[in-house]
């Protein structure tokens, strides 16, 4: 009902980001668990999300609440946490439980209650492993018919070391039926990914059902989030033509392998001069033809990024509502599919929370009574949406042990508000001085449009451009080599040429083409040198004189 990867940024995978606070600024591959790891500061980051599924409190199953997190590093005088928080909406008011876990104590703490601080709340604790490495943490959930929660922690470190803890109820005061509505989730001083929440019938036994090792495979590699974007702007097209424009508009490169493995690689990657060649091709052996070429024609030392600005950018609520001619009984254990028309330019709906506002949004109107829409029922409808291409779909199981009834629903989908302006187009440019002494100024605008929504953004993308450009290097067209599998798109290949160009280099591949006839293959690359030769010098070259000497100006 809930996955934030972290991968990409804090919008989740599965559910819905509703806000965001303190510093989301770092992400890390260094100390991830897997990939690449929110790097919580020390300040703490917090975001509020809604769950994909409204689970309800009144329900035999229980809910895993997991992740991943890295400790190493970090401040050592202060607590390096992963918290959860999960709000229960009730007829009346909230219900909160609290889930914190210090890697740096290795102290597990829950609370349960009505106020959102832990502290004024009934909390247990647990002494569990600690230290630096890499962590599993779960949390298994599940609520009494009463509405006492029943809490129990496991971990895992570095995957051999393993720890459970007991069960502790919170029984101080009960919760009354109700459903998750909120899910807060805390980084401080650690790095987290893979967060979720899931609704499952027993516990995971084993640790290795915990962690699931063993039963998938990492089919991609990703850079570091480099770019903030503060709204998704309209697009059209396959999922691969927008990560092909993401891609163009950062400088990143977007490929899968001869394996099918996924990379995203940001602009950073050709940033360092490479020291080492991944490919060695020459002309003793592999290579047939070379043409090099001098990039005069392609120095560039004044770049202008296009972006755009979204800080203004407006939305407005959009109704998806459902409302049946009659009530429709949904019996004890039973479901119901409905399913509403929704238009191409709103964005997803998020899941409602029972209540008796038929004319607003975000409400589930399901009662005890088939006449009577206003006698709410709490802690019994487990609800969610999904939405495919123009369709909404209403799901809704009754997890009590009495029919319930279903009297309407509505919802808010927002999109872009007709009474704002378009995004406002501005430029950001970046120059390098001592090029344009050297070669003139040489101009390019790069269009970021719409995927650049952030002016220091702008100026990353410009000054990558003009630190690459600036100095024009050798390019080295049409090299006709013997097909060699092992080559990709931005790797470094040395270029060993004793026969006609009389060069050793190393160079970037920015272009394969592969093509066949018969039995015969024939691969023909193109290639950027990884480093531009010296400034050019006026050595042992004289000017011509003058033709007419003291020549008035021109009438």
């Amino acid at each position: 009902m809930f996955y934030a990867s972290l991968h990409g940024g804090v919008v989740p995978d599965i559910g819905y980001l509703e806000e965001t606070s303190g510093l989301w600024n770092y992400w890390s591959r260094t100390g991830a668990p897997f990939e690449i790891a929110m790097e919580g500061t020390f300040l703490t980051a917090e975001a509020k999300y809604w769950p994909a599924t409204a689970a309800v409190n009144r329900t035999t199953d229980g809910l895993w609440i997991e992740g991943w997190a890295g400790n190493s590093g970090g401040d050592p005088n202060k607590e390096k946490s992963v918290r959860y928080t999960l709000a229960y909406r009730t007829e009346s008011s909230y219900r909160y439980i609290t889930l914190h876990a210090d890697f740096q104590s290795g102290v597990f703490t829950a609370s349960h209650g009505a106020s959102i601080d832990p502290l004024d709340n009934q909390r247990v604790y647990w002494g569990a492993v600690s230290g630096e490495g890499t962590y599993h943490f779960g949390w298994w959930l599940r609520w009494s018919s009463t509405g006492v929660p029943t809490i129990t922690p496991t971990v895992t470190r570095n995957g051999t070391e393993f720890w459970s803890g007991a069960d502790q109820a919170l029984s101080t005061s009960t919760s009354p039926p109700g459903q998750l509505s909120r899910i807060y989730l805390r980084l401080s001083n650690i790095r987290a990914e893979a967060l979720q929440i899931s609704q499952l019938t027993v516990k995971p036994a084993t640790d290795a059902e915990r962690t699931l090792a063993g039963t998938w495979v990492k089919g991609a590699h990703l850079g570091a989030p480099e770019f903030p974007m503060l709204a998704f702007p309209k697009v059209s097209g396959d999922a691969w033509s927008v990560i092909q424009a993401m891609a163009k508009s950062t400088l990143a490169t977007a490929e899968f392998d001869r394996d099918g493995y996924f990379r995203w690689r940001s602009h950073t990657r050709w940033s360092t001069v490479p020291k080492k060649a991944d490919v060695t091709v020459s002309s003793t052996r592999e290579i047939g033809s070379l043409t090099v070429t001098d990039e005069i024609d392609a120095c560039r030392n004044e770049i202008a990024v296009r972006w755009e600005e979204w800080a203004g950018f407006d939305y407005e609520l959009m109704r998806i509502s459902d409302t049946p001619a009659n009530a429709i009984s949904i019996a004890a254990g039973g479901t119901l599919t409905r399913k509403m028309p929704i238009g191409d330019d709103q964005y997803d709906p998020q899941v409602p929370w029972v209540g008796s506002d038929a004319t607003g949004y975000g409400n589930l109107i399901v009662s005890t009574s088939f006449f009577s829409p206003s006698s709410l029922v709490f802690g019994a409808a487990e609800h969610s949406l999904q939405r495919d291409g123009g369709t909404v779909y209403l799901m809704i199981r009754n997890r009590s042990a009495n029919p319930i009834f279903y009297h309407g629903f509505n919802a808010a989908a927002v999109r872009a508000s007709p009474d704002t302006k378009a995004p406002v187009a501005a430029l950001t440019t970046a120059r390098d001085r001592a090029s344009q002494l050297d070669y003139g100024v040489q101009s390019y605008e790069h269009d970021g449009t719409p995927w650049i929504q952030h002016q220091p953004s702008a100026a990353k993308i410009a000054s990558a451009l003009v630190a690459a450009a600036a100095d024009p290097a050798p390019g080295l067209q049409n090299l006709e080599i013997l097909a060699d599998p092992r080559i990709e798109l931005g790797d470094v290949v040395r270029v060993v040429d004793t026969s006609g160009a009389e060069l050793d280099t190393l160079a970037w591949v920015v272009g394969i083409r592969t093509e066949g006839s018969g039995t015969n293959v024939r691969q023909t690359l193109i290639l950027r040198g990884a480093q531009s030769p010296d400034s050019p010098m006026d050595y042992e070259l004289t000017p011509d004189p003058p033709v007419r000497p003291g020549a008035p100006p021109p009438a």
